[in-house]
C-alpha cells in the first residue's frame, strides 16, 4: 500500500502578530491589543475578477458568484500614492484585478479605482443588470452585502491620493446605501467590500429601480398639477356695478372729510 506524500503548506493565521492573542473569526482587529489585521492575515488577498468580492486565497470558486478562481500573483509595486483611509505612512500598491488596474491598501483592503476604469466596470454591470428589478431582492441582498463593510476608519472626508483635495462623500446611485468617496476627474475610493456591494446593486437593477421611481413620481406630480383647484381671482365690477362701487367710494370719502373737519374745529 502506497501512502501519498503530503505537501507542506502555510497554516492560516489564527493569532495576533503583535500580542499573540487568538484571532476571532472575521475580526478586522485584535480584541485585546487593538492591532489591525492585514488583508493577508484575514485571508482576503484574493479578489474575484467577476464580482470583485474579496475571498479566501485557498478558494477555487468565488463564494459570491461561483466564478472559477485562478491563482493570483502577488500585489504589484508600491506607489507614492498615500492611502486615503490609513494616512501617508501607508502607500498604495498597484494591482491588476482581471483587466482592471487598481491601487490597493494592504492594511485596510481599500481600493482606488480611476474614473475610466470604474466607468468600464459600471457599464459592464449595467449590461448584466436584471431587466425587471425586484425591490425585495435588492433590499435583502444589499442588507447582506453591507454587513461586512466595517465602520469607516480615518478622517470623515478623505484626501484624494492623486491631488490631495478632500473628496466628496455620496450614496452610490442615491439609494444603494454604499457611501463612497469620489474625486471628480481622478477616481473613487472604496473601503473594503464597498466595490463589490456597489456593483452588485447595479447588477440587481438598482439603477433601473431608481429611474422607474423617479418617472412614477413625475407622473404623479403632473397628475396633481392637472387636478389641483386654483384659487379664483375676483373679477373687477363692470357696468352698473362699477358705478355703484364708485358712488360708495365717493360717499365714504365725503364722510371721512366731514368727520375730520369736525374734529379739527
Amino acid at each position: 500500500m502506497e501512502i501519498p506524500e503530503v505537501e507542506a503548506h502555510e497554516a492560516a493565521v489564527v493569532s495576533c502578530r503583535s500580542c499573540g492573542a487568538t484571532r476571532e473569526e472575521g475580526a478586522a482587529a485584535c480584541a485585546y491589543c487593538g492591532s489591525d489585521f492585514t488583508i493577508h492575515e484575514q485571508d482576503l488577498d484574493t479578489i474575484c475578477p467577476a464580482c470583485f468580492a474579496r475571498i479566501s486565497d485557498r478558494a477555487r470558486f468565488c463564494h459570491h458568484c461561483a466564478t472559477p478562481i485562478q491563482p493570483e500573483e502577488d500585489a504589484g509595486d508600491a506607489t507614492d500614492r498615500p492611502c486615503p483611509a490609513c494616512g501617508g505612512e501607508h502607500a498604495l500598491r498597484s494591482r491588476a484585478i482581471g483587466t482592471t488596474a487598481a491601487l490597493e491598501c494592504t492594511r485596510c483592503a481599500g481600493l482606488w479605482i480611476g474614473e475610466g476604469a470604474f466607468r468600464a466596470l459600471s457599464d459592464k454591470a449595467r449590461a448584466e443588470a436584471q431587466p425587471f428589478p425586484d425591490p425585495r431582492a435588492i433590499r435583502d441582498t444589499m442588507t447582506k452585502a453591507r454587513k461586512p463593510i466595517a465602520k469607516q476608519a480615518g478622517p470623515l472626508y478623505r484626501p484624494c491620493p492623486v491631488c490631495g483635495v478632500r473628496m466628496a462623500r455620496s450614496n452610490f446611485g442615491r439609494q444603494s446605501g454604499v457611501v463612497v468617496d469620489r474625486c471628480p476627474g481622478h477616481g473613487t475610493w472604496f473601503d473594503a467590500h464597498e466595490l463589490d456591494a456597489a456593483l452588485a446593486w447595479v447588477k440587481l437593477g438598482g439603477e433601473k429601480q431608481v429611474s422607474e421611481e423617479k418617472a412614477r413620481h413625475e407622473r404623479e406630480r403632473a397628475s396633481l398639477d392637472r387636478i389641483r383647484v386654483q384659487p379664483k381671482v375676483p373679477e373687477e365690477p363692470t357696468g352698473i356695478y362699477a358705478s355703484t362701487r364708485e358712488s360708495e367710494k365717493d360717499w365714504l370719502m365725503a364722510l371721512f372729510e366731514a368727520l375730520t373737519s369736525r374734529v379739527r374745529s
